[in-house]
């Protein structure tokens, strides 16, 4: 759970403050301006928005309703709404752009979620929110897109409606309904490490969401005291080729094939490195890595087991050269969906 805003409420209050601004420099003459810093349009912003809820710190209903069983949002082809899909938008300062086309879109990272502080209030695209719903917020995903969310940590998964912007706190990629989250079962952590797979309403249907579904639990990975036992993760529009799986599937079968393929981090090499996910599924991080040795054409990808956490698989390129080199590299990630990663330095 996070601060939040909504851009309707932001723009109108940038335009109030910036004419405030104009008219007190004009009234005080040229000799007295008045100098209002980027720091202080910003705070004023963040208290002017905090002011429009009676909730300071979001929280979920007084006593929770058991989600498990709440029907997806049902994907639809929509036309983008009116509000919310300005090209190009600030919020505090920062300047985030919207795509023109959801398409393809994938992406790995942090999921929060909303809930009783937002719950009636207006979304970016003029809907009332409704913590009870499958929707969810996106920085740039246009409104409204459909989207598929796999919580990777338990395999679960939930298809929400974004109709609104955010988060724009902290390292989050999306913020998801109280409803979503619950059902996706991170309620009560808070985050979760999700996979972010926009949906193409006009092709999608109920039964190829349940191939699509059934294929995946077929393929989950299990693990037991005698032998890690690993098979691949599909990801259905994600850009994880055939070629990919089945080298997953050609090295990864018993533990002993698993132990050759995963690295040490007590033995990694002193260098600059990127660090694109972290998974607790061994095979999810394999494919992943299969996957970006063709898209990067690279062959320094390589997965990771922690020292502290057994169960926590690292995927990581490298080591380059130096710190200009890593960040090359993260760019390079970001047009594939990858997100930008992370540097691990020296």
């Amino acid at each position: 759970m996070q601060y939040r805003l909504r851009l309707v409420a932001s723009a109108v209050l940038i335009f109030g403050i910036s004419a405030c601004s104009n008219i007190s420099q004009q009234s005080t003459g040229a000799n007295s301006p008045v100098s209002i810093s980027q720091a202080q349009v910003v705070a004023a912003a963040k208290a002017k928005t905090e002011a429009r809820y009676s909730i300071k710190q979001d929280l979920g209903p007084k006593q929770h309703l058991d989600m498990s069983n709440a029907a997806d949002a049902i994907p639809k082809v929509e036309a983008h709404s009116r509000g919310g899909n300005k090209s190009r938008y600030q919020v505090w300062g920062k300047s985030y752009s919207v795509m023109p086309s959801s398409v393809g879109f994938k992406q790995r990272g942090l999921a929060s979620w909303y809930g009783q502080k937002f719950h009636g209030h207006l979304t970016s695209n003029g809907e009332t929110y409704d913590m009870y719903s499958m929707s969810a917020a996106h920085k740039s995903l246009p409104l409204p897109t459909y989207a598929r969310i796999t919580n990777l940590d338990n395999n679960k998964i939930v298809i929400v409606r974004v109709n609104d912007r955010g988060p724009f706190h902290g390292d989050r990629v999306i913020d998801l309904s109280y409803a979503a989250a619950s059902k996706l079962d991170y309620r009560k952590t808070g985050v979760a490490n999700v996979l972010v797979e926009a949906i193409d309403a006009s092709r999608w249907s109920p039964e190829l969401e349940q191939r699509i579904r059934t294929q995946r639990k077929a393929n989950a990975f299990s693990t037991s005291k005698s032998a890690l036992k690993v098979a691949p993760v599909a990801l259905s529009n994600a850009k994880s080729t055939p070629a990919a799986q089945s080298t997953v599937k050609r090295e990864l079968v018993t533990q002993g094939s698993a132990s050759k393929e995963i690295r040490q981090q007590s033995k990694r090499v002193p260098g600059y490195y990127v660090q694109v996910a972290a998974v607790s599924k061994i095979g999810g991080a394999l494919l992943l890595r299969n996957t970006l040795v063709q898209e990067l054409r690279r062959s320094n990808v390589f997965v990771e087991q922690a020292n502290d956490r057994p169960d926590l698989f690292r995927v990581l390129i490298g080591p380059t050269i130096d710190a200009g080199s890593a960040t090359a590299l993260m760019q390079q990630l970001v047009p594939l969906g990858h997100g930008q990663g992370l540097m691990i330095r020296p």
